[in-house]
């Protein structure tokens, strides 16, 4: 996949799914007219933006088949510390900034939580997260702690950026990371062993699914690639994107996405971070 904020996985972050900030004392009596710094270490509070600002964004929901996803973009008025998640030009969530404005958000709004997950580091003086994933109510969710144990599903990934074509950033990449329902792993409680995907250099793919099984299950190539570009694999669909970390790397994500339509035995839409 917290908080996607905090999952508050937000990417965190995603988030990483990821994101995932004492004061002087005095021995003066109380009676002096000396005075401390003021706010000398006090955290200092998100800045306003000054100008419009805006992301492009691509949103693959879990109900959607396909590969590409559709056009999303966060928004962020002139004045205002609340942004807009947008898909297909209709407002779908409101995004707010953590104190840092590091590229953790509050995700609200249609989705009763939310995971973001790296920032776009040149936005300012708004770090747009790199990686949203909303949650919303849905009996055939995973009770997540954060909100009241209430059952929640991954309604959509949305990553700032388009999806990769060329299939060949992927071989010899691990991705130890995995959000499903605004969780990591997808579960509500913390997992001794994660989920886990790699694709190695031979183009052959390996995924633990910590919910089903501690063994991997492998599939051999071309499939594991043509899943990239193709519907394939019962209608479960690797897409890769790339997005950045804090520091300014550039990583790669993987959206993992099935539905009904295509074939898969239910709708659902995951995460894959790489590291």
């Amino acid at each position: 996949m917290q908080s996607i904020k905090k999952a508050a996985v937000v990417v965190p972050a995603l988030a990483v799914m990821l994101s995932l900030a004492a004061c002087g004392g005095s021995n003066s009596p109380s009676t002096s007219t000396a005075s401390a710094p003021a706010s000398a270490s006090a955290p200092t509070p998100a800045s306003t933006p000054a100008v419009d600002q805006s992301q492009v964004f691509t949103a693959v929901r879990d109900t959607d088949s396909g590969l590409d996803g559709v056009p999303a973009q966060v928004s962020f008025a002139a004045g205002s510390s609340t942004g807009t998640l947008s898909i297909n030009s209709v407002d779908y969530a409101t995004l707010t900034p953590d104190a840092a404005n590091d590229g953790m958000m509050t995700v609200s709004g249609t989705p009763t939580l939310g995971v973001t997950l790296g920032v776009i580091p040149p936005q300012q003086p708004v770090l747009f997260p790199g990686i949203i994933e909303a949650c919303e109510p849905d009996a055939t969710g995973a009770p997540n702690p954060a909100a009241g144990n209430m059952p929640l599903k991954s309604k959509v990934v949305a990553i700032a950026g388009l999806p990769i074509k060329n299939v060949a950033l992927l071989l010899g990449t691990t991705f130890p990371t995995y959000y499903e329902n605004c969780l990591r792993d997808g579960l509500p409680t913390p997992q001794a062993q994660h989920s886990l995907l790699t694709i190695d250099g031979n183009a052959i793919l390996s995924v633990t699914d910590v919910r089903n099984s501690p063994n991997p299950v492998v599939t051999p190539p071309p499939a594991s690639l043509l899943e990239t570009q193709e519907a394939g694999n019962n209608g479960d669909w690797l897409i890769p994107f790339l997005y950045i970390t804090p520091d300014g790397q550039r990583h790669i994500a993987l959206v993992q996405h099935g539905t009904v339509a295509g074939g898969h035995d239910h709708n659902f839409v995951g995460v894959w971070l790489d590291q």
